[in-house]
């Protein structure tokens, strides 16, 4: 047999017997193994149900994003807020939201009159309104949105037609409604042809509904259960839209680059807002980039809280893992030092206790993939979230078990490595 192979069989017969001596550990301290394994399984069923779960979130707002197109941009009177230097940007938006003069209505026509450009139109999503009809009422958002706001945003509709732009040039007070709000109004009665009243405070309006609209599916959709649409113009006529409360969503044609169209529109902002050359813009335009930017801000904060609360998991396992290693150096003293005597090396010694741990924390990972795999199909059953377990989630939260162990079973290992095979020998 060659010294290679001498070698190889020697590293598996120590890493084989470091797994059989790690499981007759946990058998003979098993309330303290148990806490060992129970801190690791913590620590990675938190790994691994928070990373499903931001990863599904973050999928189901790329889908939010992605029917509107990655060309499609918004026009708003100030920017995007940032997680960056909080104090300072929020204080600095702020400021921003309520210097920055708001955008005009009739601006919209103007924009959409450049070359290159399919559409702009004025759009406002605002909350809080009730929706009723006789007794029946519900709890709605409210949008007020352009003719071609289905061909934008995607979606199909359920029954009925959309508004054309006849009817938004005259501000018909005409209503598109969902599914859940049909339900809540007319429960089995047809809904078409018949009349909403849509109020907020003193803001009131009686509508018709001539449409039942199905939006793309997506996370956020699960959560806000009721939506009415109608044309921004009669929203702005009856529910008075603030000024700084709509924004411009703009569509380039599709033979039109990004980069043209955002240049265009901003030159054009310009001359409408009067800016001199060398003032700043007192106006944002948002691309979809810059949405998904923020929003990896938030999901890298909660991130960095998953990682916080499995680390402490994790320290509560190598903590255990410190405790069962030197109890079972300590019982195995004499046979340290018999082996030692032997001509056992250091190095093997240690790194067969280094298995031993690396077991332990492996075991409790092992259990936290198996209890949090099952913890995401229940959240997948039961909410409208949808749970995304990543590959790098299943790699990382095992080789984060496995270091906890090699990282906390380096003092007990080094100390069985270092005993005196005499005064082991001697050990009673």
């Amino acid at each position: 047999m060659t010294a290679r192979a001498s070698g190889g069989m020697g590293f598996l017969s120590t890493v084989t017997e470091g797994i059989a001596v790690a499981l007759d550990a946990i058998r003979a301290n098993k309330i303290q193994s148990g806490l060992t394994i129970l801190g690791v399984t913590i620590g990675v069923l938190v790994v691994m149900v928070m990373a499903a779960v931001i990863t599904g979130i973050n999928e189901s707002f790329s889908e939010l994003i992605a029917p509107e197109g990655v060309t499609t941009f918004w026009v708003a009177h100030a920017e995007l807020p940032s997680l960056q230097d909080v104090t300072d940007d929020e204080a600095e938006e702020e400021l921003a939201f309520l210097r920055n003069p708001p955008l005009r209505r009739e601006w919209a026509k103007d924009l959409q009159r450049i070359q290159g450009i399919r559409s702009v139109a004025p759009i406002v999503e605002l909350g809080g309104y009730d929706a009723s009809s006789g007794s029946d009422r519900v709890r709605t958002s409210l949008s007020g949105v352009g003719s071609d706001y289905l061909a934008i945003s995607g979606g199909d509709l359920v029954h009925g037609r959309w508004f054309t732009q006849s009817e938004a040039d005259r501000r018909a007070t005409v209503a598109v409604i969902d599914s859940a709000t049909a339900a809540g109004l007319f429960e089995t009665r047809d809904p078409l042809g018949r009349d909403i009243r849509i109020s907020r405070g003193s803001e009131n309006a009686r509508v018709r509904v001539i449409g039942i609209y199905r939006a793309p599916a997506n996370l956020f959709a699960g959560f806000a259960s009721h939506y009415v649409w109608m044309p921004f113009v009669t929203a702005d006529k009856v529910l008075r839209v603030r000024d700084r409360d709509f924004r411009f969503v703009v569509q380039p044609d599709p033979e039109t680059e990004l980069r043209t169209a955002l240049d265009a529109i901003r030159d054009r902002m310009r001359q409408l807002r009067r800016l001199k050359p060398g003032e700043e813009d007192n106006f944002a335009i948002i691309t979809a980039d810059q949405v998904m930017a923020l929003w990896g801000q938030l999901t890298g904060v909660l991130f960095a809280a998953m990682m916080g609360l499995s680390s402490i998991g994790l320290m509560v396992g190598g903590v255990g893992v410190i405790g069962i290693m030197m109890i079972s150096v300590t019982e195995r003293t004499r046979e340290i030092g018999l082996r030692k005597a032997m001509g056992g090396r250091r190095r093997d010694i240690m790194w067969q206790f280094l298995v031993e741990a690396a077991t332990l924390t492996f075991l409790g990972g092992a259990t936290g993939m198996l209890l949090g795999g099952g913890l995401v199909w229940v959240v997948n059953q039961s909410t409208p979230l949808i749970a995304v377990v990543p590959l790098w989630s299943i790699v990382a939260a095992l080789a984060a078990s496995v270091l906890t162990g090699i990282g906390f079973g380096l003092y007990p290992a080094s100390r069985a490595a270092g005993l005196d095979p005499i005064d082991a020998l001697r050990y009673e």
